[in-house]
């Protein structure tokens, strides 16, 4: 009997050879914007990632080496993101400046595309669906945050894509949370995301968060021991080698109350009891539109949580403003219609392209002097954060009441 092996559809090799393509020309288009730009002349943190890619290749110590040129960074992340880094560090700058940059476009993106619903999409044909992308990916290089992760060489956008793309995955999905652990290994400010996962029950996600973080930290203690070690018990407690916290760039509560009050002793617990009760607050709504479904709003009302709360959260942690625009722009149109929730998304948007915060003196506690009026768009990020915050709780009350919570099986 003879056996007739079915011809292999040719819709997938075509689908991959698409993206080949799409990736490649991405790409170029990168390295010509860079030259145009006058990019490779900066990207400074990418410039000290490399630097931890490469004192780990060379044997060196990752947490006394300096950024050489006059600024003398010093590599501030986990040594997992240092290992991860090693790649970056071991092929030319210009190489590594073309690859890095086009993953985050790329994952500019993916954030629109996870982002706009189903209902949307399905309106669309697939030419027009791959219009939309484009053209929304590149008027998202007018906003201030991912501007400012583009030119700095930062990585906000893909550690945004990684949590997102993450959580939104169905609650069965193979290893579903273990990349949000892998994002707080690689940098710590996403651990409050584990929050989220507690308040609404994903045991499953959050077992797997926790053993990405762990594998990152096994990692690390495998490769680098003593600069593990010396991380985890020194320099992850030492905020000094992140920057001025004064610093208009610094879009947070902590960076808001040293502007007004400086070094006064009612700063700290301030930043800790506001902190705090706009947490529980986040939580709350977070949980709120999670249990009806609005996953994306969730995650990013969340993302609120740990801009406000973090220490430090320079302007280009902002990215999250693509997802957090789509699901203040949803739940507008969800109570007061289209034309409403047009005007929303073009204000939100709009303000960030406007880059407000630097509208004003900075830099050398210049923002210690600021009078009132200057302090609007100096902490303009805040206040247009805020507003969405409120927004979304007002629209909260127009969603469904779930039948049942959704929560994972216990891991």
């Amino acid at each position: 009997m003879t056996v007739t092996t079915p011809p292999s559809s040719p819709t997938r090799p075509a689908g991959r050879r698409r993206v080949v393509i799409a990736i490649a020309g991405c790409a170029v288009l990168v390295a010509l914007g860079a030259w145009i730009g006058h990019l490779y002349g900066g990207m400074i943190d990418l410039r000290v990632y490399r630097m931890g890619g490469s004192v780990l290749l060379h044997g060196d110590s990752l947490y006394d080496a300096k950024l050489p040129g006059g600024s003398n960074l010093p590599f501030t992340y986990p040594p997992f993101a240092a290992i991860a880094m090693v790649p970056l560090g071991a092929v030319p700058w210009g190489v590594a400046l073309v690859v890095w940059t086009t993953i985050s476009v790329l994952c500019i993106t993916a954030l629109w595309r996870a982002s706009l619903t189903k209902t949307f999409w399905s309106f669309v044909t697939q030419r027009k669906r791959t219009a939309v992308l484009i053209a929304l990916t590149v008027l998202s290089l007018l906003l201030e945050p991912v501007w400012q992760t583009i030119q700095f060489g930062q990585i906000n956008l893909l550690l945004t894509a990684m949590i997102l793309l993450d959580l939104i995955r169905p609650n069965d999905a193979r290893l579903r949370g273990f990349w949000l652990g892998v994002t707080i290994g690689i940098k710590l400010t996403p651990l409050p995301f584990l929050a989220l996962l507690v308040v609404t029950k994903q045991w499953r996600a959050l077992r797997n968060a926790v053993l990405g973080l762990l594998a990152t930290m096994a990692i690390g203690f495998a490769i680098v021991p003593h600069q593990s070690w010396r991380y985890w018990t020194d320099v992850i407690l030492d905020a000094n080698r992140v920057g001025g916290i004064a610093y208009t760039g610094n879009q947070s509560f902590n960076g808001f109350l040293h502007r007004i009050g400086d070094e006064a002793s009612w700063v700290q617990p301030t930043w800790f009891v506001l902190s705090a009760a706009f947490g529980l607050a986040v939580l709350w709504l977070a949980r709120k539109y999670w249990l009806a479904d609005e996953r994306v709003t969730a995650i990013s009302v969340m993302a609120l949580a740990v801009l406000y709360a973090s220490p430090i959260s320079w302007s280009h942690h902002w990215v999250w403003i693509i997802p957090l625009g789509v699901s203040l722009i949803r739940g507008v149109n969800r109570v007061w219609g289209l034309n409403p929730a047009v005007v929303t998304g073009v204000l939100f948007y709009g303000l960030f392209v406007l880059r407000s915060i630097w509208w004003v003196p900075f830099r050398d506690d210049r923002e210690l002097d600021w009078s009132f009026w200057q302090s609007i768009p100096g902490n303009s990020h805040l206040i247009v954060g805020m507003i969405a915050f409120i927004l979304l709780v007002i629209t909260s009350r127009s969603l469904p009441k779930p039948s049942t919570p959704e929560a994972d099986p216990p891991a």
